[in-house]
Protein backbone atom coordinates (compact mmCIF):
# COMPACT_ATOMS: atom_id res chain seq x y z
CA UNK A 1 0.00 0.00 0.00
CA UNK A 2 1.29 3.45 -0.92
CA UNK A 3 1.97 5.62 2.17
CA UNK A 4 -0.14 8.75 2.58
CA UNK A 5 2.66 10.37 4.57
CA UNK A 6 6.35 9.37 4.58
CA UNK A 7 9.12 10.92 6.69
CA UNK A 8 12.73 9.91 6.03
CA UNK A 9 15.43 11.09 8.48
CA UNK A 10 13.58 14.38 9.00
CA UNK A 11 15.10 16.94 11.37
CA UNK A 12 14.03 20.47 12.32
CA UNK A 13 16.41 22.84 14.09
CA UNK A 14 16.20 26.44 15.29
CA UNK A 15 18.70 29.13 16.18
CA UNK A 16 18.46 30.26 19.80
CA UNK A 17 19.54 33.74 20.88
CA UNK A 18 20.03 35.12 24.39
CA UNK A 19 19.49 38.69 23.20
CA UNK A 20 18.70 40.58 20.01
CA UNK A 21 22.31 41.65 19.49
CA UNK A 22 23.25 37.98 19.02
CA UNK A 23 21.35 38.00 15.72
CA UNK A 24 23.46 40.90 14.46
CA UNK A 25 26.66 39.15 15.56
CA UNK A 26 25.67 36.07 13.58
CA UNK A 27 25.02 38.16 10.47
CA UNK A 28 28.47 39.80 10.50
CA UNK A 29 30.32 36.65 11.58
CA UNK A 30 31.65 33.96 9.27
CA UNK A 31 29.79 31.15 11.00
CA UNK A 32 27.30 29.18 8.95
CA UNK A 33 24.95 28.48 11.85
CA UNK A 34 22.25 26.18 10.51
CA UNK A 35 20.48 25.82 13.84
CA UNK A 36 21.74 25.00 17.30
CA UNK A 37 18.64 23.43 18.82
CA UNK A 38 16.96 20.34 17.33
CA UNK A 39 13.21 20.37 18.01
CA UNK A 40 13.04 17.11 16.02
CA UNK A 41 15.88 14.77 15.05
CA UNK A 42 15.98 11.95 12.47
CA UNK A 43 12.27 11.05 12.36
CA UNK A 44 11.45 8.19 9.99
CA UNK A 45 7.94 6.74 9.70
CA UNK A 46 5.06 6.01 7.31
CA UNK A 47 1.32 6.66 7.71
CA UNK A 48 -1.19 4.99 5.42
CA UNK A 49 -4.53 6.07 4.03
CA UNK A 50 -7.47 5.64 6.39
CA UNK A 51 -5.35 5.44 9.55
CA UNK A 52 -6.01 7.44 12.70
CA UNK A 53 -2.62 8.17 14.25
CA UNK A 54 -2.20 9.53 17.78
CA UNK A 55 0.82 11.56 18.88
CA UNK A 56 1.74 11.77 22.56
CA UNK A 57 4.65 13.21 24.52
CA UNK A 58 5.59 15.60 27.29
CA UNK A 59 5.36 19.35 26.77
CA UNK A 60 8.34 20.56 24.73
CA UNK A 61 8.92 17.22 23.03
CA UNK A 62 8.23 18.61 19.52
CA UNK A 63 4.60 17.62 18.93
CA UNK A 64 3.53 21.03 17.62
CA UNK A 65 6.64 21.28 15.46
CA UNK A 66 5.76 17.89 14.00
CA UNK A 67 2.18 19.01 13.32
CA UNK A 68 3.48 22.10 11.48
CA UNK A 69 5.75 19.89 9.34
CA UNK A 70 2.83 17.57 8.58
CA UNK A 71 0.66 20.56 7.63
CA UNK A 72 3.51 21.90 5.45
CA UNK A 73 3.50 25.21 7.34
CA UNK A 74 7.25 25.11 8.00
CA UNK A 75 10.02 23.34 6.03
CA UNK A 76 12.29 20.69 7.48
CA UNK A 77 15.98 21.43 8.10
CA UNK A 78 17.03 18.10 6.61
CA UNK A 79 15.50 14.83 5.42
CA UNK A 80 12.66 14.11 3.00
CA UNK A 81 8.91 14.53 3.51
CA UNK A 82 6.34 13.10 1.09
CA UNK A 83 2.65 13.93 1.60
CA UNK A 84 0.11 12.65 -0.91
CA UNK A 85 -2.95 14.83 -0.46
CA UNK A 86 -4.27 18.12 0.91
CA UNK A 87 -3.70 18.72 4.62
CA UNK A 88 -5.71 20.79 7.09
CA UNK A 89 -4.39 21.75 10.53
CA UNK A 90 -6.82 22.27 13.40
CA UNK A 91 -5.22 24.01 16.36
CA UNK A 92 -6.43 26.71 18.70
CA UNK A 93 -6.94 29.78 16.43
CA UNK A 94 -4.70 28.29 13.70
CA UNK A 95 -5.20 30.16 10.45
CA UNK A 96 -7.73 32.61 11.93
CA UNK A 97 -7.31 36.35 11.39
CA UNK A 98 -7.92 38.13 14.71
CA UNK A 99 -9.06 41.33 13.01
CA UNK A 100 -11.78 39.63 10.93
CA UNK A 101 -15.14 38.38 12.16
CA UNK A 102 -15.92 34.68 12.43
CA UNK A 103 -18.05 34.90 9.28
CA UNK A 104 -15.24 36.58 7.34
CA UNK A 105 -12.77 33.96 8.58
CA UNK A 106 -15.03 31.20 7.26
CA UNK A 107 -14.93 32.71 3.78
CA UNK A 108 -11.18 33.43 3.93
CA UNK A 109 -10.13 29.95 5.07
CA UNK A 110 -12.44 28.25 2.58
CA UNK A 111 -11.02 30.35 -0.26
CA UNK A 112 -7.54 29.31 0.88
CA UNK A 113 -8.62 25.69 0.48
CA UNK A 114 -9.63 26.31 -3.13
CA UNK A 115 -13.39 26.55 -2.66
CA UNK A 116 -15.46 28.97 -4.73
CA UNK A 117 -17.84 31.47 -3.21
CA UNK A 118 -20.85 29.54 -4.51
CA UNK A 119 -19.61 26.38 -2.75
CA UNK A 120 -18.92 28.30 0.47
CA UNK A 121 -22.46 29.66 0.51
CA UNK A 122 -23.87 26.12 0.32
CA UNK A 123 -22.37 24.88 3.60
CA UNK A 124 -21.65 28.17 5.42
CA UNK A 125 -24.73 27.64 7.60
CA UNK A 126 -23.52 24.12 8.48
CA UNK A 127 -20.19 25.54 9.70
CA UNK A 128 -21.94 28.21 11.78
CA UNK A 129 -24.28 25.62 13.27
CA UNK A 130 -21.42 23.22 14.07
CA UNK A 131 -19.30 25.95 15.71
CA UNK A 132 -22.31 26.98 17.84
CA UNK A 133 -20.88 30.30 19.04
CA UNK A 134 -24.09 32.28 18.59
CA UNK A 135 -23.96 35.98 17.81
CA UNK A 136 -20.17 35.99 18.21
CA UNK A 137 -19.98 34.76 14.60
CA UNK A 138 -20.30 38.45 13.60
CA UNK A 139 -17.66 39.66 16.08
CA UNK A 140 -13.86 39.95 15.52
CA UNK A 141 -12.01 36.76 16.47
CA UNK A 142 -9.76 38.76 18.81
CA UNK A 143 -12.77 38.93 21.17
CA UNK A 144 -13.19 35.10 21.25
CA UNK A 145 -12.21 32.80 24.07
CA UNK A 146 -9.76 29.98 23.28
CA UNK A 147 -12.69 27.53 23.26
CA UNK A 148 -14.63 29.60 20.74
CA UNK A 149 -11.57 29.88 18.47
CA UNK A 150 -11.10 26.12 18.64
CA UNK A 151 -14.77 25.46 17.82
CA UNK A 152 -14.71 27.77 14.80
CA UNK A 153 -11.37 26.43 13.52
CA UNK A 154 -12.53 22.82 13.82
CA UNK A 155 -15.88 23.58 12.16
CA UNK A 156 -14.22 25.24 9.16
CA UNK A 157 -11.48 22.63 8.68
CA UNK A 158 -13.75 19.59 8.92
CA UNK A 159 -16.11 21.03 6.30
CA UNK A 160 -13.37 21.79 3.74
CA UNK A 161 -13.08 18.03 3.25
CA UNK A 162 -9.25 17.62 3.32
CA UNK A 163 -7.45 14.33 2.61
CA UNK A 164 -5.43 14.57 5.82
CA UNK A 165 -6.80 16.09 9.03
CA UNK A 166 -4.31 17.18 11.72
CA UNK A 167 -5.84 17.95 15.12
CA UNK A 168 -3.36 19.58 17.51
CA UNK A 169 -4.84 19.90 21.02
CA UNK A 170 -7.87 21.63 19.46
CA UNK A 171 -10.34 19.57 21.51
CA UNK A 172 -8.67 20.13 24.87
CA UNK A 173 -10.37 23.51 25.40
CA UNK A 174 -13.90 22.45 24.46
CA UNK A 175 -16.61 21.08 26.73
CA UNK A 176 -17.70 17.44 26.74
CA UNK A 177 -20.66 18.11 24.42
CA UNK A 178 -18.47 19.74 21.80
CA UNK A 179 -15.89 16.96 22.15
CA UNK A 180 -18.54 14.31 21.43
CA UNK A 181 -19.75 16.29 18.42
CA UNK A 182 -16.17 16.50 17.09
CA UNK A 183 -15.50 12.84 17.78
CA UNK A 184 -18.61 11.81 15.83
CA UNK A 185 -17.53 13.99 12.91
CA UNK A 186 -14.01 12.56 12.99
CA UNK A 187 -15.38 9.00 13.05
CA UNK A 188 -17.48 9.86 10.01
CA UNK A 189 -14.38 11.31 8.40
CA UNK A 190 -12.42 8.16 9.24
CA UNK A 191 -15.12 5.87 7.84
CA UNK A 192 -14.68 7.61 4.48
CA UNK A 193 -11.06 6.39 4.35
CA UNK A 194 -9.48 9.72 5.26
CA UNK A 195 -6.27 10.01 7.30
CA UNK A 196 -6.31 11.66 10.75
CA UNK A 197 -3.39 12.80 12.92
CA UNK A 198 -4.59 13.36 16.51
CA UNK A 199 -2.27 15.15 18.97
CA UNK A 200 -3.47 15.16 22.55
CA UNK A 201 -2.42 14.84 26.20
CA UNK A 202 -5.60 12.86 26.87
CA UNK A 203 -4.56 9.21 26.81
CA UNK A 204 -8.20 8.09 27.00
CA UNK A 205 -9.04 10.09 23.83
CA UNK A 206 -6.00 8.71 22.05
CA UNK A 207 -6.78 5.11 23.05
CA UNK A 208 -10.46 5.46 22.14
CA UNK A 209 -9.93 6.86 18.67
CA UNK A 210 -6.48 5.95 17.25
CA UNK A 211 -5.24 2.84 15.43
CA UNK A 212 -1.54 3.50 16.03
CA UNK A 213 0.27 5.87 18.36
CA UNK A 214 3.53 7.79 17.97
CA UNK A 215 5.47 8.72 21.12
CA UNK A 216 7.69 11.75 20.54
CA UNK A 217 10.20 12.26 23.33
CA UNK A 218 12.31 15.45 23.32
CA UNK A 219 12.73 15.53 19.56
CA UNK A 220 13.16 11.77 19.02
CA UNK A 221 10.71 9.11 17.90
CA UNK A 222 10.64 6.94 21.01
CA UNK A 223 7.98 4.45 19.87
CA UNK A 224 5.54 4.02 16.96
CA UNK A 225 3.31 0.98 17.22
CA UNK A 226 -0.24 -0.25 17.84
CA UNK A 227 -2.21 2.02 20.17
CA UNK A 228 -2.40 -0.46 23.09
CA UNK A 229 1.36 -1.13 23.01
CA UNK A 230 2.46 2.51 22.96
CA UNK A 231 -0.18 3.72 25.42
CA UNK A 232 0.93 1.09 27.96
CA UNK A 233 4.62 2.05 27.64
CA UNK A 234 3.83 5.75 27.74
CA UNK A 235 1.63 5.31 30.84
CA UNK A 236 4.44 3.41 32.55
CA UNK A 237 6.84 6.24 31.73
CA UNK A 238 4.41 8.90 33.03
CA UNK A 239 4.00 6.98 36.31
CA UNK A 240 7.78 6.75 36.66
CA UNK A 241 8.22 10.43 35.80
CA UNK A 242 5.51 11.62 38.20
CA UNK A 243 7.13 9.61 41.01
CA UNK A 244 10.30 11.70 40.73
CA UNK A 245 10.89 14.67 42.98
CA UNK A 246 10.71 18.15 41.47
CA UNK A 247 14.50 18.38 41.52
CA UNK A 248 14.82 15.01 39.75
CA UNK A 249 12.24 16.03 37.13
CA UNK A 250 14.13 19.24 36.49
CA UNK A 251 17.42 17.37 36.18
CA UNK A 252 15.91 14.80 33.80
CA UNK A 253 14.40 17.49 31.55
CA UNK A 254 17.67 19.42 31.51
CA UNK A 255 19.50 16.25 30.45
CA UNK A 256 17.01 15.62 27.65
CA UNK A 257 17.19 19.22 26.44
CA UNK A 258 20.99 19.08 26.37
CA UNK A 259 20.68 16.21 23.90
CA UNK A 260 18.73 18.50 21.54
CA UNK A 261 21.51 21.07 21.23
CA UNK A 262 23.76 20.96 18.19
CA UNK A 263 27.04 20.29 19.95
CA UNK A 264 25.67 17.45 22.08
CA UNK A 265 23.73 16.03 19.16
CA UNK A 266 26.81 14.48 17.60
CA UNK A 267 26.58 11.68 20.15
CA UNK A 268 23.23 9.99 20.65
CA UNK A 269 24.31 7.91 23.63
CA UNK A 270 23.39 9.90 26.73
CA UNK A 271 25.39 7.55 28.96
CA UNK A 272 28.72 8.53 27.35
CA UNK A 273 30.63 10.60 29.92
CA UNK A 274 33.83 12.37 29.01
CA UNK A 275 36.58 12.84 31.50
CA UNK A 276 37.18 16.26 33.01
CA UNK A 277 40.50 16.54 31.23
CA UNK A 278 38.99 15.86 27.76
CA UNK A 279 36.28 18.45 28.43
CA UNK A 280 38.89 21.02 29.36
CA UNK A 281 40.86 20.32 26.19
CA UNK A 282 37.73 20.55 24.04
CA UNK A 283 36.72 23.82 25.70
CA UNK A 284 40.20 25.23 25.21
CA UNK A 285 40.18 24.37 21.49
CA UNK A 286 36.76 25.95 21.02
CA UNK A 287 37.89 29.14 22.77
CA UNK A 288 41.05 29.27 20.64
CA UNK A 289 39.03 28.91 17.43
CA UNK A 290 36.55 31.58 18.61
CA UNK A 291 39.34 34.01 19.55
CA UNK A 292 41.06 33.51 16.19
CA UNK A 293 37.79 34.04 14.31
CA UNK A 294 36.96 37.26 16.15
CA UNK A 295 40.54 38.53 15.63
CA UNK A 296 40.19 38.06 11.88
CA UNK A 297 36.78 39.78 11.92
CA UNK A 298 38.15 42.74 13.90
CA UNK A 299 41.11 43.06 11.53
CA UNK A 300 38.88 43.09 8.42
CA UNK A 301 36.52 45.67 9.94
CA UNK A 302 39.52 47.85 10.86
CA UNK A 303 40.85 47.64 7.28
CA UNK A 304 37.40 48.60 5.93
CA UNK A 305 37.22 51.65 8.23
CA UNK A 306 40.76 52.69 7.27
CA UNK A 307 39.97 52.34 3.57
CA UNK A 308 36.78 54.42 3.95
CA UNK A 309 38.66 57.14 5.84
CA UNK A 310 41.32 57.23 3.11
CA UNK A 311 38.68 57.73 0.45
CA UNK A 312 36.98 60.48 2.47
CA UNK A 313 40.05 62.42 3.61
CA UNK A 314 43.00 61.16 1.58
CA UNK A 315 42.59 63.59 -1.32
CA UNK A 316 41.14 67.00 -2.06
CA UNK A 317 38.24 66.53 -4.48
CA UNK A 318 37.83 70.28 -5.12
CA UNK A 319 41.48 70.62 -6.05
CA UNK A 320 41.32 67.54 -8.32
CA UNK A 321 38.26 68.90 -10.13
CA UNK A 322 40.00 72.24 -10.62
CA UNK A 323 43.06 70.52 -12.10
CA UNK A 324 40.84 68.54 -14.39
CA UNK A 325 39.09 71.66 -15.64
CA UNK A 326 42.39 73.49 -16.22
CA UNK A 327 43.84 70.53 -18.09
CA UNK A 328 40.88 70.38 -20.42
CA UNK A 329 40.43 74.12 -20.92
CA UNK A 330 42.89 74.16 -23.84
CA UNK A 331 40.94 71.50 -25.64
CA UNK A 332 37.57 73.15 -25.10
CA UNK A 333 37.67 75.48 -28.10
CA UNK A 334 38.55 72.74 -30.58
CA UNK A 335 35.88 70.47 -29.11
CA UNK A 336 33.29 73.24 -29.41
CA UNK A 337 34.18 73.70 -33.05
CA UNK A 338 33.86 69.97 -33.68
CA UNK A 339 30.48 69.91 -31.91
CA UNK A 340 29.23 72.74 -34.09
CA UNK A 341 30.22 70.83 -37.22
CA UNK A 342 28.48 67.70 -35.96
CA UNK A 343 25.40 69.70 -35.07
CA UNK A 344 25.18 71.12 -38.60
CA UNK A 345 25.55 67.65 -40.06
CA UNK A 346 22.78 66.26 -37.87
CA UNK A 347 20.49 69.13 -38.75
CA UNK A 348 21.13 68.56 -42.44
CA UNK A 349 20.37 64.84 -42.06
CA UNK A 350 17.10 65.62 -40.32
CA UNK A 351 16.09 67.90 -43.14
CA UNK A 352 16.96 65.27 -45.71
CA UNK A 353 14.98 62.60 -43.86
CA UNK A 354 11.97 64.94 -43.70
CA UNK A 355 11.10 63.71 -40.24
CA UNK A 356 7.54 64.05 -39.09
CA UNK A 357 7.05 64.95 -35.44
CA UNK A 358 4.24 63.00 -33.80
CA UNK A 359 4.52 63.02 -29.99
CA UNK A 360 1.82 60.40 -29.57
CA UNK A 361 1.24 57.45 -27.30
CA UNK A 362 1.46 53.94 -28.72
CA UNK A 363 2.01 50.31 -27.85
CA UNK A 364 4.01 47.43 -29.28
CA UNK A 365 2.13 44.99 -31.53
CA UNK A 366 5.18 42.88 -32.39
CA UNK A 367 6.25 39.82 -30.48
CA UNK A 368 9.56 40.22 -28.67
CA UNK A 369 11.49 42.59 -30.94
CA UNK A 370 14.42 45.02 -30.91
CA UNK A 371 14.96 48.74 -31.01
CA UNK A 372 17.90 50.27 -32.87
CA UNK A 373 20.26 53.21 -32.42
CA UNK A 374 19.37 54.76 -35.80
CA UNK A 375 16.51 54.81 -38.31
CA UNK A 376 18.34 52.39 -40.60
CA UNK A 377 17.51 49.66 -38.06
CA UNK A 378 20.94 48.02 -38.23
CA UNK A 379 22.46 48.43 -34.75
CA UNK A 380 20.28 46.88 -31.96
CA UNK A 381 20.28 48.82 -28.67
CA UNK A 382 17.51 47.15 -26.65
CA UNK A 383 14.32 45.05 -26.61
CA UNK A 384 10.60 45.76 -26.67
CA UNK A 385 7.81 43.33 -25.85
CA UNK A 386 4.21 42.86 -26.90
CA UNK A 387 1.80 45.53 -25.50
CA UNK A 388 4.63 47.61 -23.99
CA UNK A 389 3.60 51.27 -23.75
CA UNK A 390 5.85 53.72 -25.66
CA UNK A 391 6.00 57.41 -26.56
CA UNK A 392 6.28 57.92 -30.33
CA UNK A 393 8.32 61.08 -30.96
CA UNK A 394 8.50 61.15 -34.74
CA UNK A 395 8.47 59.15 -37.94
CA UNK A 396 11.64 58.91 -40.02
CA UNK A 397 11.11 56.98 -43.23
CA UNK A 398 9.83 53.51 -42.27
CA UNK A 399 10.86 53.88 -38.63
CA UNK A 400 9.38 55.41 -35.50
CA UNK A 401 11.59 57.14 -32.97
CA UNK A 402 10.28 56.02 -29.58
CA UNK A 403 10.91 56.24 -25.84
CA UNK A 404 10.27 52.93 -24.08
CA UNK A 405 8.81 52.33 -20.61
CA UNK A 406 12.33 52.24 -19.12
CA UNK A 407 13.20 55.62 -20.78
CA UNK A 408 15.35 54.12 -23.53
CA UNK A 409 15.27 56.09 -26.80
CA UNK A 410 15.59 54.22 -30.09
CA UNK A 411 14.07 53.34 -33.44
CA UNK A 412 11.80 50.51 -34.56
CA UNK A 413 9.78 49.60 -37.63
CA UNK A 414 6.43 51.38 -37.97
CA UNK A 415 4.86 47.92 -38.33
CA UNK A 416 5.82 47.16 -34.71
CA UNK A 417 3.87 50.06 -33.16
CA UNK A 418 0.14 50.77 -32.97
CA UNK A 419 -0.64 54.44 -32.33
CA UNK A 420 -3.39 54.92 -29.77
CA UNK A 421 -5.83 56.64 -32.06
CA UNK A 422 -8.81 55.25 -30.14
CA UNK A 423 -9.56 53.00 -27.18
CA UNK A 424 -9.48 49.26 -27.75
CA UNK A 425 -12.87 47.50 -27.48
CA UNK A 426 -13.69 45.81 -24.17
CA UNK A 427 -14.71 42.14 -24.38
CA UNK A 428 -17.74 40.93 -22.44
CA UNK A 429 -15.58 38.26 -20.86
CA UNK A 430 -14.71 37.31 -17.27
CA UNK A 431 -11.59 35.54 -16.01
CA UNK A 432 -13.70 32.37 -15.55
CA UNK A 433 -13.99 32.14 -19.35
CA UNK A 434 -10.24 31.45 -19.55
CA UNK A 435 -10.07 28.72 -16.87
CA UNK A 436 -10.09 25.78 -19.40
CA UNK A 437 -6.66 27.02 -20.56
CA UNK A 438 -5.11 27.28 -17.09
CA UNK A 439 -3.38 24.57 -14.95
CA UNK A 440 -5.89 22.67 -12.81
CA UNK A 441 -4.10 23.39 -9.51
CA UNK A 442 -4.42 27.12 -10.17
CA UNK A 443 -8.02 26.73 -11.32
CA UNK A 444 -8.98 25.01 -8.05
CA UNK A 445 -7.91 28.10 -6.05
CA UNK A 446 -8.03 30.83 -8.71
CA UNK A 447 -10.04 33.31 -6.65
CA UNK A 448 -7.58 32.95 -3.78
CA UNK A 449 -4.52 33.43 -6.02
CA UNK A 450 -6.06 36.42 -7.82
CA UNK A 451 -6.86 38.08 -4.49
CA UNK A 452 -3.11 38.65 -3.95
CA UNK A 453 -2.69 40.83 -7.06
CA UNK A 454 -1.92 44.41 -5.93
CA UNK A 455 -0.78 43.03 -2.56
CA UNK A 456 2.53 43.83 -0.90
CA UNK A 457 5.51 41.55 -1.52
CA UNK A 458 5.77 40.56 2.16
CA UNK A 459 2.06 39.70 2.30
CA UNK A 460 2.27 37.42 -0.75
CA UNK A 461 5.39 35.66 0.50
CA UNK A 462 4.01 35.16 4.02
CA UNK A 463 0.50 34.02 3.10
CA UNK A 464 1.22 31.61 0.25
CA UNK A 465 2.85 28.23 0.85
CA UNK A 466 5.01 26.35 -1.63
CA UNK A 467 7.45 29.06 -2.78
CA UNK A 468 9.94 27.23 -5.00
CA UNK A 469 12.06 30.12 -6.30
CA UNK A 470 12.57 33.84 -5.70
CA UNK A 471 14.42 35.84 -8.33
CA UNK A 472 15.47 39.51 -8.44
CA UNK A 473 15.82 40.95 -11.95
CA UNK A 474 18.45 43.47 -13.09
CA UNK A 475 15.70 46.10 -13.06
CA UNK A 476 15.13 45.54 -9.32
CA UNK A 477 11.79 43.81 -9.86
CA UNK A 478 11.19 40.39 -8.29
CA UNK A 479 9.54 37.13 -9.36
CA UNK A 480 8.03 34.71 -6.81
CA UNK A 481 7.52 31.27 -8.38
CA UNK A 482 5.15 28.65 -6.93
CA UNK A 483 6.03 25.67 -9.11
CA UNK A 484 3.43 23.28 -7.70
CA UNK A 485 0.69 25.63 -8.94
CA UNK A 486 2.53 26.69 -12.16
CA UNK A 487 2.11 30.26 -10.90
CA UNK A 488 4.45 33.23 -10.51
CA UNK A 489 3.84 36.68 -9.01
CA UNK A 490 5.56 39.61 -10.73
CA UNK A 491 6.62 42.20 -8.11
CA UNK A 492 7.33 45.79 -9.25
CA UNK A 493 9.76 48.42 -7.89
CA UNK A 494 7.23 49.48 -5.23
CA UNK A 495 7.17 45.86 -3.92
CA UNK A 496 3.59 45.37 -5.14
CA UNK A 497 2.45 42.28 -7.06
CA UNK A 498 1.46 43.81 -10.41
CA UNK A 499 0.44 40.61 -12.24
CA UNK A 500 0.35 36.79 -12.27
CA UNK A 501 1.97 34.61 -14.94
CA UNK A 502 0.74 31.02 -15.39
CA UNK A 503 2.88 28.34 -17.04
CA UNK A 504 1.89 25.09 -18.80
CA UNK A 505 -1.36 26.47 -20.20
CA UNK A 506 -3.33 24.19 -22.54
CA UNK A 507 -3.54 25.69 -26.04
CA UNK A 508 -3.85 22.43 -28.00
CA UNK A 509 -7.62 22.20 -27.94
CA UNK A 510 -10.74 23.42 -29.71
CA UNK A 511 -11.53 25.85 -26.89
CA UNK A 512 -8.39 27.88 -27.65
CA UNK A 513 -9.03 27.69 -31.40
CA UNK A 514 -12.37 29.40 -30.83
CA UNK A 515 -11.22 31.81 -28.12
CA UNK A 516 -8.31 33.27 -30.10
CA UNK A 517 -10.69 34.48 -32.82
CA UNK A 518 -12.20 36.83 -30.21
CA UNK A 519 -8.87 38.37 -29.15
CA UNK A 520 -8.77 42.16 -28.88
CA UNK A 521 -5.35 42.19 -30.49
CA UNK A 522 -2.70 39.76 -31.71
CA UNK A 523 0.97 40.34 -32.45
CA UNK A 524 2.11 40.64 -36.05
CA UNK A 525 3.84 37.25 -35.74
CA UNK A 526 0.64 35.64 -34.30
CA UNK A 527 2.49 34.36 -31.23
CA UNK A 528 0.87 36.71 -28.68
CA UNK A 529 -2.83 37.41 -28.08
CA UNK A 530 -4.34 40.18 -25.96
CA UNK A 531 -7.81 40.05 -24.39
CA UNK A 532 -9.16 43.35 -23.04
CA UNK A 533 -11.73 42.04 -20.52
CA UNK A 534 -13.82 44.07 -18.11
CA UNK A 535 -11.61 43.49 -15.06
CA UNK A 536 -8.30 42.12 -16.36
CA UNK A 537 -5.79 42.37 -19.19
CA UNK A 538 -5.00 38.79 -20.29
CA UNK A 539 -2.01 38.07 -22.56
CA UNK A 540 -1.46 34.58 -24.02
CA UNK A 541 2.13 33.74 -25.01
CA UNK A 542 2.08 30.76 -27.42
CA UNK A 543 5.89 30.46 -27.58
CA UNK A 544 6.34 29.85 -23.84
CA UNK A 545 2.79 28.53 -23.29
CA UNK A 546 2.12 31.16 -20.64
CA UNK A 547 -0.75 33.44 -19.66
CA UNK A 548 -0.24 36.77 -17.85
CA UNK A 549 -3.14 38.28 -15.89
CA UNK A 550 -3.03 41.93 -14.87
CA UNK A 551 -5.90 43.88 -13.25
CA UNK A 552 -7.25 47.06 -14.81
CA UNK A 553 -5.80 50.19 -13.25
Amino acid sequence: MRPKIAFSNVSKSFNLYKKQSDKIKEIISFRNNKGNFYALKNLTFEIFEGEAIGIVGLNGSGKSTLSNLLAQIIPSTSGNIKINGETSLIAISAGLNNQLTGLENIELKCLMHGLKKEEIEKFKDEIIDFADIGKFINQPVKNYSSGMKSRLGFAISIHTNPDILIVDEALSVGDQTFYKKCLNKMNEFKSQGRTIIFISHSISQIKEFCDRVMWVHFGRLEKFDEADVVVKEYNDFIKWFNALTEAEKKEYKAKMLDRQYKEDNKEDNLDTVHSKRSKQKSTKKVMQRANFRYTIQFFLIFIAILFSATIMFGFNPVKDIGNYLNTNAKEKSSVDQQLQVESHKKEAMKQEQKSKELHKRGFVVAGKSQIFSDNKLKEPSGDIVFLEKVNVLEKQGNAFKIITSDNTTGYTSVDNINLEEKDLPVLQREIEDFLPLFPQRFVDSNEYFLSFINSKYAEVKTALRGLSEEKTLDTGEKILTYGFYSTQYNINHENISKSITLSNIDIDNEFWDELKTQATLKSNDSNYYYFNTQKYDVVIDLINQQATIKPKM
